[in-house]
């Protein structure tokens, strides 16, 4: 299995607290088969999680090291959560955010509440940069609920990714209920952990499982959570 979507790089924003916490989730996540994780600290300026990039190497290549020391097997990447804003490009052309392992995908966070004025010319531009949107967590967007319009965004390009917890009642019923039928409609291409913090336990349940019985399909379940991240 594969982790798109993480907050475990160390002592950064409000994911993992410390080296030793950072560890912690990872030794978890070899123990219940993940094999990559990519590490995706916020970009979020209204509350000022904007961490330089150079800082954000360093930090990688320090858990890289303990990576090592350790003798532990896993493949880690770097990238970023990038909540959207009108600053977009001006952060982007100044080299202030990381696509996914510098490919030409961008994982994006739209509002929880309330809708972006300038969202369908924002994903224009960015189709027309040569990047590729996937919008992190949909179901928990409160003002984005008609899965209509989603339809005409995954038709113009823009990918989708859940979140695992979401599928085991973290954010209420509406959000699984909303991601369940996403996930049956194929309208989400991953699944990811979002995960912050040592307490969580999406990296301990058994996600094939519940994906093969939610879908009847194996395939599908491991394109959601290993092939199509793969391809990312």
């Amino acid at each position: 299995m594969k982790d798109i979507h993480s907050h475990i790089l160390p002592s950064i924003d409000d994911g993992s607290e410390s080296m030793e916490e950072s560890m912690e989730i990872i030794k978890k996540a070899i123990a219940n088969g993940y094999t990559d994780i990519i590490l995706t600290p916020h970009y979020r300026k209204i509350q000022n999680y904007t961490a330089c990039n150079k800082k954000k190497k360093e930090l990688f290549a320090l858990l890289q090291a303990e990576i090592k020391k350790e003798s532990l097997s896993i493949n880690l990447y770097l990238g970023n959560e990038i909540t959207v804003d009108d600053d977009f490009f001006y952060y982007l052309d100044t080299n202030q955010l990381f696509s996914l392992n510098n490919s030409k995908y961008f994982l994006l966070e739209l509002p929880f509440y309330g809708r972006l004025s300038y969202l369908e010319d924002f994903f224009t531009t960015m189709l027309e940069y040569g990047y590729i949107p996937i919008i992190a967590h949909p179901e928990r967007y409160e003002d984005y609920k008609n899965l209509d319009e989603f339809s005409s965004w995954i038709n113009k390009g823009i990918l989708f990714q859940g979140n695992i917890e979401t599928l085991y009642g973290k954010y209420g019923e509406k959000a699984k209920n909303k991601l369940e039928t996403m996930i049956k409609k194929h309208m989400v291409h991953f699944l990811g952990s979002d995960i912050h913090h040592e307490g969580q336990t999406t990296y301990e349940k058994d996600t094939i499982s519940l994906l093969e019985t939610l879908t009847g399909s194996m395939d599908m379940a491991l394109d959601l959570v290993d092939r199509n991240i793969e391809c990312v």
